[in-house]
């Protein structure tokens, strides 16, 4: 999770400085482009985000990140969000701060296979797909809700189709639920209240009764499991993952298909996954 304020000011003057200053425009790390248009230097300034992180490390506020790199403060902020809503960052909404969501590192995993197939969470992955057929997705918390940064597609002739970077309500999906239920109801009932005051529809809004009954549930099952909430047809049994060094974030493994799979091999599943899950990330 992200560190307190005190400590991000510390490790960020541990880091040191670095020069981001271009010769075109600020922010420009480039040297060998003399001519940009407004949208190659939108592109580069996504780069130039991700750069910063990678080289401190932790989370960022947009100020901070945009007196680093010597942005515009809106614009930076623009960029972030949409950035978030991508999946690319992920948004802490009590400090206000972004990091990078795992799927930056999953990007690329195709290029090394040698890195990444041999990898703790693309192992487990790859495994549960043989064995299910079945989408599999992993979840992370972003904002006010569940979004599925790393997706192997299933191979059933009859199967969902889930796009990397789609969003799930926190409160009304098997991911969602996953991810709640790690926290106190304390907790939950905040995030509950963040998202019933962003909520416009009455006939949307969560009941945190119906919610913490439902959370009690998954805690005694260990995994979340749900049919039809967001996709007609289509549900996902999910489970929360151990901490662990590949991710700074909470993380949910998903199972996801169509409902005549789900309503009879949820317990099956589930067994695969905390099985897959014991093998794969034991210490």
């Amino acid at each position: 999770m992200p560190v307190a304020k005190k400590e991000l000011a510390k490790a960020g003057a541990a880091a040191g400085a670095r020069t981001f200053d271009g010769p075109d425009f600020p922010g420009d790390t480039s040297r060998d482009l003399p001519k940009m248009d407004n949208a190659v230097k939108s592109a580069r300034r996504v780069f130039d985000v991700l750069e910063f992180f990678e080289e401190h490390q932790r989370a960022a506020s947009a100020i901070e990140v945009a007196a680093a790199l010597k942005f515009p403060q809106s614009s930076t902020s623009a960029l972030m969000r949409t950035m978030t809503a991508f999946g690319y960052l992920h948004y802490d909404t009590s400090r206000r701060t972004y990091i990078p969501t795992p799927r930056i590192s999953m990007l690329g995993h195709w290029l090394s296979p040698t890195l990444f197939t041999k990898g703790r969470l693309v192992n487990l992955m790859e495994e549960l797909s043989a064995r299910t057929g079945e989408t599999i997705m992993l979840a992370v918390r972003n904002g006010l809700s569940a979004q599925y940064v790393h997706i192997i597609q299933a191979k059933l002739p009859m199967r969902l189709y889930v796009k990397a970077g789609t969003l799930r309500p926190l409160a009304r999906s098997a991911s969602g639920y996953a991810l709640l239920s790690a926290y106190p109801d304390k907790e939950v009932r905040r995030l509950v209240r963040l998202i019933n005051a962003n909520e416009t529809r009455p006939d949307r809004q969560v009941d945190i009764k119906a919610l913490l009954l439902e959370l009690k549930k998954v805690r005694a099952k260990g995994h979340a499991f749900s049919l039809g909430l967001v996709t007609p047809g289509a549900g996902a049994v999910a489970m929360n993952l151990p901490p662990i060094a590949e991710s700074n974030e909470p993380l949910v493994l998903c199972v996801a298909g169509l409902n005549d799979a789900l309503v009879t091999q949820e317990t099956e599943f589930a067994d695969l996954m905390r099985k897959a899950i014991e093998f794969h990330l034991a210490d």
